[in-house]
C-alpha cells in the first residue's frame, strides 16, 4: 500500500496535496514535525515522507533527520520555497533526502517524484530483505558447522547469549545486532584451540600464563574467519577486541577503555563470567574474582551483569554444624527441631543470627535437634574492587 506522510504548517497545502494525490490509498497530513515524529513512532506503514522546509519550532531538515532515525527505510522528500544551495547541501548531508522539490510544485512534478520514491522504497526494501536472509543463512551455517565439529563447545552459545542480550538492552548505545551475532559466532575461535586446553576451560580452571596466552588466540581465529563476510565488519571488530583489557598501558600499544567497542566489553565480561562459572563456583565468587581485576573490565558493564544476575549472585551457601554457628550468619533454610515428639520450626529462613539465638541453640541442641545435622547458611561475599597481583584467569 502506497501510504504517504505530508508535513506542512499550512493547512491550505494539506487540501491541495490531498487533491493532487487523491488516487493514493492513504495520505496523512500533519502540521508540524513533532506530530509527524509521533505518528512515525506509532505506525510503520509509511513508504514516503514529504516535508515542507519552512516550519516553526522544527524546520524540514531537522524533522527529516529525526524521521530518518525513527524510520530509516522511509523515503524522504523535502519541499522548499527557497532556491538555496545551502538548503540543498544540508538536505543531502543531514537527512539523506531522495528528492528536493521547489514550491510551488505542480501535480505532475509531485506525481513523478512520488512514483520514483515508491520504486526506490521497493528496491531498497527488497535488497535489505535479501541481505538479511543471506546474513541469517551465514550465521546458521557457521553455527551448524561448529555444532557438528565441536558440539561440546557449542553449548557455550546457549549460556552466554541470554546475558549478552540482557546487557545490550541495558546499554542501549551498544550495537545490539553486531554484539549478539558476535556472541553467537565467538565459539568459532574455540574450535582451533588444543583439546587439552579446552578441557581445562570446561572445568573452570584458572589458566596459567602460557595457557592463558594460547587461550587468547581464539579472538584471532574467529575474527579472521568472519572479517571476509560482507556486512560483518563490526562483528569482526568486536570479536578481535573481545579479550582487550579496558585499561592498558598505552606504552605497550594497548587500548584505553573508550577505544574498545562496547560490544567487545560486554562479550569479555560475559565470557569470563561463563568460563569461571564452569567449575561449579557460586555466582558471587565468580563476580568477586572479576571485580578484583578492575583493569580488565568495564566496571559499568560488570555492575550491569551483577544487576541482571540479582541478589543471589552476591552470596553463596555453606553448611555448618549447629555448634559452628556464629553471630551475623544468615539462615538459608528453616531450622526444625523435635520438641516432645513434634517437629517444630524454631528458626526461620532469612534470619540473621544473634548471640541470644546461638546461645539458645547451644543450650538446647542435644534435646531438640540432631547436632550432627548441618544447617545451611548464606554468606555474603565481599566484592572487592582493588587490583591484586595474582592472575585470576
Amino acid at each position: 500500500m502506497h501510504r504517504v506522510l505530508f508535513v506542512d504548517d499550512d493547512v491550505a497545502s494539506h487540501l491541495l496535496f490531498k487533491q493532487f494525490l487523491k488516487k493514493l490509498p492513504e495520505v496523512v497530513c500533519v502540521s508540524n514535525g513533532e506530530e509527524g515524529l509521533q505518528l512515525l513512532k506509532e505506525r510503520d506503514d509509511f513508504k514516503v515522507i514529504i516535508s515542507d522546509y519552512d516550519m516553526p519550532l522544527m524546520n524540514g531538515i531537522e524533522f527529516l533527520s529525526k524521521a530518518k532515525e525513527v524510520r530509516p527505510q522511509v523515503v524522504r522528500i523535502l519541499l522548499s520555497g527557497r532556491a538555496d544551495l545551502q538548503v540543498a547541501v544540508e538536505a543531502v548531508n543531514e537527512c539523506d533526502v531522495f528528492r528536493l522539490l521547489t514550491k510551488p510544485c505542480s501535480a505532475k512534478v509531485l506525481k513523478i517524484a512520488l512514483r520514483d520514491a515508491f520504486e526506490h522504497h521497493r528496491v531498497i526494501t527488497s535488497e535489505k530483505e535479501l541481505m538479511n536472509k543471506t546474513v541469517r543463512s551465514v550465521i546458521h551455517l557457521i553455527s551448524d558447522v561448529t555444532s557438528l565439529l565441536k558440539p561440546e563447545r557449542y553449548t557455550r552459545t546457549a549460556r552466554i547469549l541470554p546475558l549478552v542480550k540482557a546487557l545490550c538492552r541495558k546499554f542501549s548505545e551498544a550495537d545490539r545486532w553486531s554484539t549478539e551475532v558476535a556472541a553467537v559466532l565467538s565459539v568459532v575461535g574455540f574450535i582451533f584451540l588444543p583439546d587439552s586446553l579446552m578441557a581445562k576451560v570446561e572445568d573452570g580452571a584458572v589458566l596459567s600464563g602460557s595457557d592463558y596466552k594460547t587461550y587468547l588466540q581464539h579472538t584471532r581465529y574467529s575474527s579472521k574467519l568472519i572479517s571476509g563476510i560482507p556486512r560483518f565488519e563490526n562483528v569482526a571488530t568486536i570479536l578481535s577486541l573481545q579479550e582487550a583489557n579496558c585499561v592498558q598501558d598505552q606504552r605497550d600499544g594497548g587500548f584505553s577503555g573508550d577505544e574498545v567497542p562496547l560490544g567487545s566489553r560486554i562479550l569479555k565480561v560475559v565470557s569470563d563470567y561463563d568460563r569461571l562459572s564452569l567449575g561449579g563456583r557460586p555466582k558471587g565468587e565468580v563476580l568477586s574474582m572479576l571485580k578484583r581485576r578492575a583493569d580488565r573490565y568495564d566496571q559499568n558493564v560488570l555492575n550491569g551483569l551483577i544487576d541482571i544476575l540479582g541478589d543471589d549472585a552476591t552470596y553463596y551457601l555453606r553448611e555448618v554444624y549447629p555448634l559452628g554457628l556464629e553471630r551475623g550468619m544468615i539462615l538459608a533454610q528453616d531450622v526444625f527441631g523435635d520438641i516432645k515428639g513434634q517437629r517444630v520450626k524454631f528458626l526461620a529462613k532469612g534470619q540473621k543470627l544473634s548471640d541470644a539465638m546461638i546461645d539458645y541453640i547451644y543450650k538446647n541442641s542435644e534435646s531438640i535437634m540432631d547436632i550432627t545435622q548441618k544447617i545451611v547458611i548464606r554468606e555474603n561475599l565481599v566484592i572487592e574492587t582493588a587490583v591484586d597481583g595474582g592472575d585470576l584467569m
